[in-house]
Parts: structure tokens; sequence; C-alpha cells
């Protein structure tokens, strides 16, 4: 099996896995819950998105990648999960400008989501020794697409609230 199958199987698995989880386990308990208080633990989720500074450290991936790809990966991440930290403090504390805040987190987040697994895919880095980044990309990266999009329906359904 080509690695290009592995990394799909691994991914279209690990995204029922999450969403079975979190239909069964999660959503029945966080349905119940404040905005804020259901938010917190998407948001803070991210705050790991540090690891993606990992894309810019030497000796991490051979000379022929793109260095602009990685660089971008990499301050993209590490700006996400400052984001969280501080959406983190705000949630927690229900600071007035909470959910702006966050709206502007999961703008950024998601949006370096979508720039980076197209590029991932394009430049074919499953084809190539990752060691550990592989694993945070079907897991890790995986689970932050989620949580973004869960955010976004949070957010939605409270405008929806909001402009009745």
């Amino acid at each position: 099996m080509d690695n290009f199958t592995i990394i799909n199987l691994q991914a279209l698995t690990g995204t029922i896995a999450i969403i079975l989880g979190f239909k069964y386990w999660i959503q029945p308990r966080i349905s119940k819950l404040s905005l804020h208080e259901a938010l917190l633990p998407f948001v803070f989720y991210n705050a790991f998105r540090y690891l993606g500074l990992t894309f810019m450290a030497k000796e991490q991936f051979y000379d022929g990648f793109p260095t602009e790809f990685l660089t971008t990966v990499g301050i993209l991440d590490f700006t996400t999960a400052i984001l969280a930290i501080i959406n983190a403090i705000a949630l927690k504390n229900k600071w007035s400008f909470a959910i702006p805040l966050v709206w502007i987190f999961n703008i950024v987040g998601f949006g370096d989501l979508i720039i980076a697994f197209p590029q991932f895919f394009g430049l074919e880095l499953y084809n190539h020794n990752l060691g550990l980044i592989w694993l945070f990309f079907v897991t890790y990266g995986l689970g932050s697409s989620l949580s973004h999009i869960y955010i976004f329906v949070r957010l939605f359904k409270n405008l929806k609230k909001v402009s009745k």
C-alpha cells in the first residue's frame, strides 16, 4: 500500500473515531453548557499548536523542502497557539470581548489548516521521512481541524440567538 493511501485511511478512520467520540460522549455534556464553557476545551486544545514550530527546526526536514511552506506552517501554528492561550483565559474569565476574540482565533487557526493541508499533500510530504510529524498530522492536526469546525458551529448558533 502506498503512503498516500495509508495517510488517507488513517485520516478517514481518525475522523470517524473523533466524530463518534464527540457524538456519544462529549456533545451530550457540552450541549448544556454556556457558550464560554462549551468553547473553552476546544479552544484550549489548540494551545498545543506550538508543536508546529517543529517545521522550522533545523534537521527536521531535508533541504529540498520549500522553506516558505515550513515557515508559514510554523508561524501560523505558533500564532494559533498563542491566540488559543489568550482566548482560554478570556473564556474562563468570561471577559466581555472573549467571543469576538474566539472569532479571530478560529479564523486564523482554521485558515492555517486550510492553507497547510493542501500544501502538505501537494508537496507529497507523506512520501518523506516525517517521524513524529506524520503522527501529529493524522491525530492532532485532524483533531484541531474538527475542533475549529465545532467552534464555528457554536459561534454561528450564538449569532442566531443574538439576532433574534
